[in-house]
C-alpha cells in the first residue's frame, strides 16, 4: 500500500545534520594543527565528505517544506545515529593509526551512544585530535543528537521538533520546560555546558592538564567513559580526581529537567523528587554493600579501598559512565553480580545515562504492591503515582512491556555471543554493558582482554545493542511493524 511518509523532509533534515557534523569535526582538526599532528588530514577528508553530501542534499531539497510528524520523527531519530556514525568513522579509518571499518564504526557508535567501550588497544598512540573527537562524540551524544539540532536550528522550533524530541528523549514521560521546544533544548544545553565548564576547571586545578580535564569531563558529564590514557582514571592515581568525577557522574545521572528546576527554584526540588531520592538510596546502599564485601575480603584498611574505589565504581556503573578501576575485577563474584545489576538499572530518566532507568523500577515496584493489595481488596481502585503525578494504566503497561523486551534482548544477544565460545558471564556482561550504554569490561573485555579482540560479528551485534539501548528499544521496534509503513 502506498505510504504517506514525507521522505523528502526526512532527507532534508538529514542533510542539515550532516553539515552540522562537518562543523563539529573542525574542532579536532584545529586541535591537530595546534599540536602539529598529521591527523588533521583525516579530519579534512571527513569534513569534505560530510560537507559534500550534506551540501548536495540541502541544495536539492531547499524548496521542500519540512513536514515532520510522529512517524517521520521515529525514522529520523533511528537513522541519524547511523548516518553520524558513517561520517564520524572516517577520521578513525584514515588516521596515522587507522582502524578497520568494523572497529571504526564500533568506536564511533560507542562514542555517540555514550557507551564508552573501546576497540583501540593503545589510546596513547592516538593523536590529540582523535582523542578529542572520541570525547566530543560522547559529549554531543550525551543529551542527544536531535536535542543538539533543536538547539542550533531555529527552523525546527515547532511540531517538527516536538515529534523528534519525543522520539529521542528517554524515560516514561517527556517534560518540556517551555512552550517552544527550542527554548527547552537551549535550557537543557545551558545546564549541560555549565556543569561541563565547572568540571573542567576543577579537574584542571588538580593533576590534569587542560586537554585531559576537558576530555575526562566530556566523558563524565555524558556518562560515556572514554579516557585519554590506557590506564584510564588510574593514570592519575588521585583521590581528588575520583572525588570530582564521582560528583560529576552523579549529577549527570539526574534528570536534567530536574537540574534546571533546581537551578531556577533551589535545592528543595531535589528533595521532592521520588526518582532522585531512590537513585541516591540505590547508590548509597550499593556503596555500603561493596564496603561490607571489602571487609569480608580483608582488604587493607585505607581511604582508597573503603571510600573512593567503591563509591567511584558504583556511580560509574549505575550512571553507565563505564570509567573502570583495575582493582574491581578482583573484588569477587558478589561485586560482579552487583555491577551487572547496576548496569541494567541505570540512573534517572532524562539524564545522560543508559540502562532501564530508576523511574521504571519505581513504577513496576508500586504496581507490584498494588497487584498484591488487589488480591486482598479486589474491589478497591489502586493507581501508580510518580513524583506526585498519577500514571495512566497505558503508561504502566508500556513500562512493563519495555522491561520485558529489554531483558529478552539481553538474553537473546547473550545466547548468540555464547555461540562464539565466550562464557555466560563474559557474554552477559558485555551485552549488559553495551545495551546499557555502559562500556565497562570484564573478563574477555576487561583486564584479561579487550573489545578489540572480539570477532567482527560480535562487534556488529554489540553496535546494534548500543543503538537499541540508547534509543530505548521502541524507536527501533516500531520500524519493524508493517502497519508503521502503511497509509
Amino acid at each position: 500500500m502506498r505510504t504517506t511518509l514525507e521522505i523528502r523532509s526526512i532527507i532534508k533534515v538529514l542533510g542539515h545534520l550532516v553539515l552540522i557534523e562537518a562543523l563539529m569535526m573542525l574542532v579536532p582538526l584545529i586541535i591537530c594543527l595546534i599540536y602539529d599532528e598529521n591527523d588533521w588530514k583525516c579530519f579534512a577528508w571527513a569534513i569534505a565528505a560530510a560537507s559534500l553530501a550534506g551540501g548536495i542534499v540541502s541544495l536539492a531539497t531547499r524548496q521542500v517544506n519540512t513536514t515532520i510528524h510522529r512517524r517521520e520523527g521515529f525514522i529520523l531519530t533511528a537513522i541519524i545515529w547511523v548516518v553520524f556514525g558513517i561520517f564520524g568513522m572516517i577520521p578513525f579509518m584514515t588516521s596515522d593509526s587507522p582502524l578497520s571499518a568494523t572497529d571504526a564504526m564500533f568506536e564511533t557508535i560507542s562514542g555517540f551512544t555514550t557507551t564508552g567501550a573501546s576497540v583501540i588497544p593503545d589510546v596513547e598512540q592516538q593523536s590529540h585530535g582523535i582523542l578529542f573527537w572520541r570525547a566530543l562524540t560522547q559529549w554531543i551524544g550525551g543529551l542527544g543528537i536531535i536535542l543538539f539540532m533543536l538547539a542550533v536550528i531555529p527552523e525546527f522550533n515547532k511540531s517538527v521538533g516536538i515529534s523528534m524530541f519525543n522520539a529521542e528523549a528517554t524515560g516514561i514521560t517527556h517534560d518540556k520546560l517551555h512552550p517552544r521546544i527550542r527554548q527547552t533544548a537551549l535550557s537543557l544545553w545551558g545546564i549541560y555546558m555549565i556543569i561541563t565548564v565547572i568540571s573542567s576547571i576543577l579537574l584542571w586545578a588538580g593533576p590534569m592538564n587542560l586537554f585531559d580535564s576537558v576530555c575526562q569531563t566530556f566523558a563524565a558529564i555524558a556518562t560515556g567513559g572514554f579516557s585519554t590514557h590506557n590506564q584510564g582514571i588510574s593514570y592519575w592515581d588521585s583521590n581528588y580526581v575520583m572525588a570530582v568525577l564521582s560528583l560529576v557522574m552523579f549529577v549527570a545521572g539526574l534528570n536534567f529537567v530536574l537540574l534546571y528546576a533546581i537551578y531556577r527554584n533551589g535545592i528543595r526540588k531535589l528533595y521532592d523528587n521520588d526518582v532522585a531520592k531512590t537513585f541516591s538510596v540505590i547508590v548509597l546502599t550499593s556503596f555500603l554493600l561493596l564496603v561490607f564485601s571489602a571487609i569480608l575480603r580483608g582488604d587493607d584498611f585505607n581511604i582508597r579501598n573503603y571510600l573512593f574505589n567503591p563509591l567511584f565504581h558504583v556511580i560509574s556503573a549505575i550512571t553507565s559512565t563505564g570509567f573502570s578501576i583495575n582493582e574491581a575485577e578482583g573484588w569477587g563474584p558478589f561485586s560482579l553480580f552487583l555491577t551487572i545489576m547496576l548496569m541494567l538499572c541505570g540512573a534517572c530518566a532524562g539524564s545522560t545515562s543508559g540502562g532501564i532507568k530508576v523511574d521504571r523500577f519505581i513504577v513496576m515496584g508500586k504496581n507490584l504492591i498494588n497487584e498484591v493489595k488487589k488480591t486482598v481488596f479486589p474491589k478497591r481502585i489502586y493507581v501508580v503515582n510518580l513524583n506526585g503525578s498519577f500514571l495512566q494504566n497505558s503508561l504502566v503497561s508500556r513500562v512493563s512491556a519495555f522491561m520485558t523486551i529489554y531483558i529478552f534482548a539481553v538474553m537473546t544477544a547473550t545466547a548468540v555471543i555464547t555461540l562464539f565460545g565466550y562464557s555466560f558471564t563474559d557474554s552477559i556482561f558485555m551485552v549488559s554493558s553495551c545495551i546499557g550504554c555502559n562500556g565497562l569490561g570484564f573478563g574477555a573485555t576487561g583486564v584479561e582482554g579487550s573489545y578489540a579482540f572480539l570477532p567482527a560479528v560480535v562487534k556488529w551485534l554489540l553496535v546494534f545493542m548500543m543503538l537499541v539501548g540508547r534509543l530505548e528499544l521502541f524507536t527501533f521496534m516500531v520500524l519493524l511493524l508493517p502497519s508503521f509503513w502503511k497509509k
